[in-house]
């Protein structure tokens, strides 16, 4: 009985051996492997070389692909594309041109111009990849100037640091010792290659041998799934990997992980188990397959975009948008995500009702993460705001999901006068305060902006702050108040640290920056720095910040 599989023990020279092509298919991932998968490898084949025994790298899944002489890898790129970076770095430390040659040609065949074929390289990568690979690390010479391009995706900039880091650890090595690690790598990299016949194997395998060991992104898996529910042919399954990488590469593998859990709390938040198992069962049960990658997904893509980064076209309420989008970036919970992606997806950030529901949203969220600790709770409290996006009966309604009651109200009332014990906690209060000042602004999250405690958390024995503020626990409680918070750039918050209250308040504004914040530039006039000029502060900056809310 013939069972479609069949394996062999090879050395890796095998696999890249003359003539040889290997492609990576459409449904898989893009480089993944970081410098501790690389350097962990290259230890091990110098732990390997200096032993003088083969080191097994496993088993490499290949599938027939449709053009004639091709393997389509299912399983070891990441093992593949690595060593070769590896083949490449070592071929462009070689100083004699004909070893560099026999290293070049596992990655390359010459090109024969009398026969019109070009360069035959051992290894293509996907659409979004394959050109940089060949540019930046396959071509002779490439990696000794990887400087030139730092590439436009996570993947490649994965590629170009793996390179980086086998140029450091292989420079410290003698001429020797790095041929002799060559040689162990083309002759002693033993592995099992296994080639089965059609594709459906090729998936199921790949399902099979991506559920252990470094697992891939769930982006990875759903992406399978998605195809082999579509029923595309090759040419089909081609264009739309074409499509799923860019999508990837516009949004990083983690983020592109995180939008398909936001798209599935949206079409389906009933359904429990990890990513994945409830995209599958939960999603893709409601979704067909074609409509969602055609219709559905580029468009939540280009929404995810907008919040993770703010930037919209411009339009008459982009600015306003823009600004809440900023404030709930910067808060530690997250779950504001999902309605927000739902409305930009659904209804765009061009709807007359879109600065409201922004701003309802930006006060629901600050509310929340002050006051509901309970994670199963805020996800019901956002549910009830994403399920009505696109009722404004119900979405704007008094008593809707956007309503705070009064005892909510008085709550965060007192919590703004109270303390802020994280540091996630303090930023986002602090950048929030800054932008319902007078003269404020908003400030996007990944600033240099930081939060300077103005009476420091930490105070040495000799400090004049002992004078002015003798009593241990009022300093305890209201050092980490709003009252006592301003904003600083890294650099001048460093410079401040410890310093008395006049010192400090000198590097503030003689070229700190401080008159860029509002809520620092409220200092210039104060003389002293008291426990009752710190508790009017965090109540009149409490009321502020209340009002704004409309509380």
């Amino acid at each position: 009985m013939h069972l479609g599989v069949r394996a062999q023990e090879s050395a890796l020279k095998d696999v890249f051996a003359p003539g040889e092509r290997l492609r990576m298919p459409p449904y898989q991932r893009s480089y993944s492997w970081g410098e501790t998968e690389a350097v962990e490898l290259l230890g091990d084949l110098r732990e390997a070389t200096d032993a003088q025994i083969p080191h097994f790298i496993g088993a490499l899944v290949f599938v027939h692909g449709e053009e004639s002489g091709v393997l389509e890898i299912v399983d070891g790129q990441q093992r593949l594309t690595t060593l070769t970076i590896l083949l490449c770095v070592l071929r462009d430390l070689e100083t004699d041109k004909e070893r560099a040659a026999t290293l070049h040609a596992l990655v390359a065949d010459e090109p024969r111009p009398i026969l019109g074929e070009g360069a035959n390289w051992r290894i293509s990568l996907n659409y979004q990849d394959g050109a940089f690979f060949r540019d930046t690390i396959q071509r002779p010479g490439a990696t000794l100037d990887l400087d030139a391009d730092p590439g436009e995706s996570e993947s490649q900039a994965r590629m170009r640091a793996n390179a980086a880091a086998f140029h450091r650890e292989l420079k410290d090595m003698t001429l020797e010792q790095r041929r002799a690690l060559a040689e162990m790598t083309m002759r002693g990299c033993a592995l099992v290659r296994v080639v089965v016949d059609n594709k459906d194997q090729g998936f199921k395998v790949f399902l099979v041998l991506n559920t252990r060991g470094k697992e891939p992104g769930a982006h990875d898996i759903i992406k399978t799934e998605l195809f082999q529910r579509a029923k595309f042919s090759g040419a089909e399954a081609s264009k739309y990997a074409e499509r799923w990488a860019e999508h990837e590469a516009m949004l990083g593998g983690n983020a592109f992980d995180d939008l398909l859990r936001q798209i599935r709390t949206i079409f389906d938040r009933t359904t429990k188990g990890d990513i994945v198992a409830a995209f599958q069962k939960g999603a893709l049960a409601k979704i067909d397959a074609r409509k969602f990658l055609d219709e559905i997904l580029p468009t939540y893509v280009r929404a995810y975009r907008q919040i993770e980064t703010a930037q919209l076209e411009e339009g008459p309420s982009s600015e306003a948008i823009a600004n809440s989008l900023h404030q709930m970036r910067a808060l530690e919970q997250q779950n504001w995500r999902a309605p927000a992606l739902h409305f930009l997806a659904e209804r765009g950030a061009e709807d007359p009702s879109a600065p409201e529901f922004f701003r309802n949203l930006e006060r629901l969220s600050y509310v929340i993460q002050l006051l509901v600790h309970d994670r199963d709770q805020r996800g019901r409290r956002f549910a009830r705001v994403t399920e009505a996006v696109k009722n404004d009966r119900v979405l704007m309604a008094k008593n809707g999901p956007f309503a705070i009651s009064r005892d909510e109200a008085k709550k965060v009332r007192e919590r703004l006068i109270g303390r802020f014990a994280t540091f996630g906690q303090r930023r986002a209060i602090a950048l929030r305060l800054n932008a319902a000042l007078a003269g404020g602004r908003t400030i996007p999250p990944e600033s240099d902006a930081t939060v300077e405690h103005v009476l420091p958390r930490t105070i040495p024995e000799d400090s004049h702050w002992l004078f002015t503020w003798p009593d241990a626990a009022r300093r305890r409680e209201q050092c980490d108040t709003i009252g006592n918070f301003v904003l600083l750039t890294t650099k001048v918050n460093q410079k401040a640290d410890r310093l008395d209250y006049r010192a400090k308040k000198d590097i503030y504004f003689n070229g700190g920056g401080g008159e860029d914040f509002a809520l620092t530039r409220d200092l210039k006039e104060q003389d002293a720095w008291t426990p009752e000029i710190v508790r009017r502060r965090t109540e009149m900056l409490a009321n502020i910040l209340a009002d704004v809310w409309g509380l």
